[in-house]
């Protein structure tokens, strides 16, 4: 399955599938689903029968390496407690209540305004914790990061850190890394 999650030497999937485990998440949104990986992982680690997962994407909208709509509604059919549907991750929020998220991933190409946005806008909504792709030098430092000069993360995650000192903020790995805030 083509994941960049796939590309290092830390299982990834040994990292949400204990999130899961820690955490016994009910409610689960997920932003960017490309091939399925993290989303397969949740739904592998979680009770079907008490555990919503919404996973959300913009599809073969994305300019770049974009999830097929049709693929992903084919590979997760059978999983009756996932919702997948086309939306937009910076308006989607006003869609959630205020602490009703145990468990938000966002993976959409991210960069230090995703970040800041998630703050500024989700962090009210999770009760839980959130999983962000990104976080490490190396991945600031990717080609397509300098190429369009993206907010470095690093950089947003010092600033998030000063101005919110209850948070636990930690990242994990090299890259592509991620990145694990909890209140």
């Amino acid at each position: 399955m083509k994941s960049s999650y796939n590309n290092t030497n830390i299982s990834y999937k040994e990292v949400f599938s204990t999130i899961c485990q820690i955490y016994k998440p009910k409610t689960i949104v997920e932003f960017g689903i490309l091939d399925g990986f993290s989303l397969k992982t949740f739904s592998e680690n979680t009770d079907k029968n008490q555990t919503k997962i919404y996973a959300y994407d913009i599809f073969e909208k994305f300019n770049g390496n974009g999830a097929n709509k049709k693929d992903i509604l084919n590979k997760f059919s059978q999983n009756k407690n996932i919702t997948i549907d086309e939306a937009d991750f910076y308006t989607k929020y006003k869609d959630f209540e205020y602490n009703s998220i145990d468990l938000l991933h966002v993976d959409i190409a991210n960069d230090g305004s995703t970040y800041q946005f998630v703050i500024d806008h989700y962090l009210p909504l999770v009760r839980g914790v959130i999983i962000l792709e990104g976080g490490s030098e190396e991945r600031d430092n990717v080609l397509w990061m300098k190429k369009y000069n993206k907010v470095s993360i690093q950089d947003t995650i010092n600033k998030i850190k000063k101005e919110n000192r209850d948070l636990i903020i930690n990242t994990i790995g090299s890259f592509p890394s991620i990145t694990i805030i909890s209140k």
